[in-house]
């Protein structure tokens, strides 16, 4: 599983793949979502990704999570679609 952190270990295609989407990202959430990919891949604690985002350390974890299960578009997937007003 990943490097010395254990977190992530993201191959090159891949990584390369996330800072593309992550550059055309029009929505702040899916940036926040694959820079912490990156700090991630980059041995960042989820704590210390979690500070940069201003996020709790559990979101981190839940966004890994899903990466895990969902894979890239999964991640880039927003659920919430907010109160109908």
């Amino acid at each position: 599983m990943g490097q010395s952190t254990g977190w992530l270990s993201l191959d090159t295609l891949l990584r390369k793949r996330i800072e593309k989407r992550r550059r055309e990202a029009k929505d702040v959430r899916i940036h926040m979502r694959l820079s912490a990919l990156l700090w991630l891949d980059k041995d960042y604690s989820p704590e210390q990704a979690a500070d940069l985002l201003g996020v709790c350390p559990r979101t981190i974890h839940n966004w890994l999570d899903l990466f895990r299960e969902k894979g890239l578009d999964g991640l880039c997937t927003l659920e919430y679609k907010g109160d109908p007003g």
